[in-house]
């Protein structure tokens, strides 16, 4: 059976900054020899792990799974993956749109456990005004993403989620 490209992408819940793609392709290609993964944010710049010299990062194909550390803020990015020859001719291609919103997830729930510690915050018009926002923000950024496959609009809502966090003393 011809290969059918897939893959998934996730952040690494122990450290954001880390991107976790699988590969779920079906079917192969006795063609196929690597990978290639192309990681484009909202402004067109490319993201790879440092020391990498091209807008690509090499993953080798026997391996079903690579970690790309190429985050420092929630990031919205558009990811393809050329599947190639020894040539270094892409024989399959697929492009897919994710949203990395973990470090303001993780952020929001940090909020969260601390009312625990503090019941009577949410009861400051202020806190929950913004923590509101910041959820909204959050989630608005998914969905740009996996409703229309919008990198931009997600890119916009992180950056101000991501203000919020950096900016915490002055929010919440």
């Amino acid at each position: 059976m011809p290969i059918s490209p897939n893959f998934t992408a996730a952040q690494d819940v122990l450290y954001p900054n880390v991107v976790i793609l699988a590969d779920t392709s079906t079917g192969s290609d006795s063609s196929i020899t690597s990978r290639r993964v192309y990681c484009r944010n909202s402004n067109g710049a490319y993201l790879v792990p440092a020391g990498t010299t091209t807008n690509y990062t090499i993953w080798d194909y026997p391996a079903s799974t690579i970690s790309l550390d190429i985050l420092v803020v929630d990031t919205a990015l558009s990811i393809r993956v050329d599947w190639v020859d020894d040539a270094g001719v892409a024989v399959e291609t697929l492009t897919q749109q994710f949203c990395f919103s973990l470090f303001n997830k993780q952020f929001l729930y940090s909020l969260v456990e601390s009312q625990g510690l503090t019941p009577n915050i949410v009861q400051d018009t202020t806190y929950f005004s913004n923590l509101a926002i910041m959820w909204s923000l959050t989630w608005g950024a998914i969905n740009s993403v996996e409703i229309n496959d919008d990198i931009a609009a997600s890119q916009n809502c992180l950056n101000k989620a991501t203000y919020m966090r950096e900016k915490q003393s002055l929010f919440f």
